[in-house]
């Protein structure tokens, strides 16, 4: 090659890293990404929208074609169809979904729930715990987790939104693992599906901080022996001191949430599916513990 073209290329490489950095390209691409991560391919987003948001096929084929057609109405419409959080699509925010917050505030979650539940629905939430190993959860256990929230449409629509349910959670910080066993007994009692995954470290540290899309996270996780709940029944992981105590402490703070109508739903269920007897703690609603 002679300068000339040397000099032509270089040209047309720096006009297209220039034109990769296009905000409104990036924006495009963004769109596109998020209607991937929930599963629906462009050759089907149309038939998710209104007719008046509908563009021709070959438009939804790539950013480059994207941008040229996309308008303001169209991340308005996705922000509330998945439910997303404000500034992902524009590029002013890393973290793609709505933070359900209840740390130390437990009933907010549960107000949350009562809001949100269609009372007809027989599975409509599905609780996910992500952990960086296989382990129980013990008084040795360290390093992050995540807790996210994924809400299925009754039909299994492609409407698939999630949630965060804390940011940053940590397993050798004390109210974390409070606020894990209350979020799980929460979720026990409006009736959600629970499940426990494995996600490495460095992607884990992510999605506890709110980066990215949680289905993507979700996609490349591992299968993990136990389920979330486990350490919530002792018909599971049975009495320890350690355990004993952090349930005691977790139900403290439930109750002073008044959010009774969960405690006695886990005393019941403890009771009802434990393998063994009670010790004594759990004969009735008011004495405190799981």
């Amino acid at each position: 090659m002679n300068p000339k073209d040397w000099i032509d290329l270089l040209q047309r490489l720096f006009a297209w890293l220039s034109e990769r950095r296009n905000p409104v390209r990036q924006q495009a691409a963004c769109v596109l990404a998020t209607f991937e991560a929930h599963g629906v391919a462009r050759t089907e987003i149309n038939a998710l929208l209104p007719e008046a948001l509908q563009l021709p096929a070959y438009q939804w084929s790539s950013a480059d074609q994207l941008k040229l057609a996309l308008r303001q109405a169209h991340l308005d419409w996705l922000n509330q169809y998945f439910a997303l959080e404000e500034g992902w699509l524009t590029g002013q925010s890393d973290s793609a979904h709505q933070h359900v917050f209840s740390y130390k505030v437990p009933e907010r979650l549960h107000q949350w729930f009562q809001e949100q539940r269609t009372p007809e629905a027989d599975f409509e939430f599905k609780l996910h715990l992500l952990t960086p190993d296989a382990h129980k959860i013990g008084a040795n256990s360290a390093g992050y987790y995540a807790l996210v929230l994924e809400r299925v449409e009754a039909d299994h629509s492609a409407c698939r939104r999630f949630y965060h349910l804390i940011e940053g959670g940590h397993f050798e910080h004390r109210p974390c693992l409070i606020h894990l066993l209350q979020v799980l007994a929460i979720a026990h009692h409006h009736g959600a599906m629970v499940c426990r995954s494995q996600l490495d470290a460095a992607s884990l540290y992510q999605l506890s901080h709110h980066t990215g899309l949680i289905p993507n996270w979700l996609h490349n996780c591992r299968p993990h022996p136990l389920e979330a709940d486990h350490e919530l029944w002792p018909h599971f992981s049975e009495y320890s001191p350690w355990l004993d105590e952090l349930r005691a402490d977790a139900e403290q703070g439930l109750r002073r949430a008044e959010l009774t109508e969960v405690i006695e739903k886990l005393h019941e269920d403890t009771q009802r599916f434990s393998r063994r007897p009670s010790s004594g703690q759990l004969v009735t609603p008011s004495t405190p513990g799981f």
